[in-house]
């Protein structure tokens, strides 16, 4: 197993999130990326969209590699109900509650409800002004937030519907790196405020090979994260490419398996790998 799992047994690293949704991010400085313009983001999110829910038809008894415990209907699910609660909150621009999960978990509901949940934030975000203010866990206090994190979170969870039936397809670099970006500062920092006695101000250098984008992260000490796009020494240092360096952030996979170049404390990475959930 790749990430811990709550005290009833569910995997923390996929159902941690929705919980932490529903609360304001723990402090952490802002790290530098390259801007990223919300109709980008939109397209991602529609495309990926796509793909993840082509991957589930005929497969939703399949489990999911990437995620223990889940099969291909658990993440059609989680994010069906994630798109649905996202463009609730884009159209009133205010905190919404989620919805219930479908009663009917068939192939053809779950898979006409979920077409339906991505339309409806397509749609949202398609009528949105990314610079209107709107309630979110995470800066900026914008709707541009929900354009990068729908995108992304879309991005992430397509790859794992993907793996899921077959080999997937390869992540845009860029995307990517925006994606190391977003979960250094929204998902890290939420995680170790979860568990603050586990950091105590340890760093991680994460380098790409494939373009521009250096992130070194401090974990801790009292719960707090600071990241920075730059290039320093650290206790732990990862070479790859911006994909494998997500994906190893996400927990998808191990830095050896994603052929990532490592130097330093590796005991780091294991610590991470069971105490970030995603």
């Amino acid at each position: 197993m790749r990430g811990p799992r709550r005290r009833d047994g569910t995997p923390a690293r996929r159902l941690a999130r929705t919980d932490l949704e529903q609360f304001t991010t723990p402090r952490a400085l802002p790290v530098a990326s390259k801007e990223v313009e919300p109709a980008r983001y939109l397209q991602v999110l529609c495309e990926r969209g796509d793909a993840l829910l082509d991957a589930s038809a005929g497969a939703t008894d399949l489990e999911v590699p990437s995620c223990p415990g889940w099969t291909v209907a658990d993440l059609v699910v989680h994010v069906g109900l994630v798109w649905g609660w996202a463009a609730d909150i884009v159209a009133t621009g205010r905190r919404a509650e989620r919805a219930p999960a479908p009663e009917d978990r068939s192939e053809d509901a779950l898979g006409a409800w979920a077409k339906v949940q991505a339309a409806r934030l397509c749609d949202a975000l398609g009528a949105a002004d990314p610079e209107a203010s709107c309630w979110t866990f995470g800066m900026p206090r914008s709707a541009r937030f929900w354009f990068r994190r729908q995108a992304l979170e879309t991005a992430l969870h397509a790859w794992d519907a993907e793996g899921a039936v077959g080999r997937p397809a390869r992540i845009d670099p860029d995307v990517a790196a925006d994606g190391v970006d977003e979960h250094l500062t929204v998902i890290v920092a939420r995680s170790v405020g979860r568990e603050p006695a586990a950091w105590s101000g340890e760093t991680i250098h994460l380098h790409r090979t494939d373009g521009d984008g250096e992130w070194v992260v401090r974990l801790g000490p009292g719960g707090q994260v600071t990241a920075e796009r730059t290039h320093a020494k650290a206790d732990l240092a990862l070479r790859g490419p911006a994909e494998a360096l997500w994906l190893w952030s996400a927990n998808r996979a191990s830095a050896e398996e994603l052929g990532i170049e490592r130097f330093g404390d590796e005991a780091i990475a294991e610590r991470w790998r069971t105490t970030i959930a995603f």
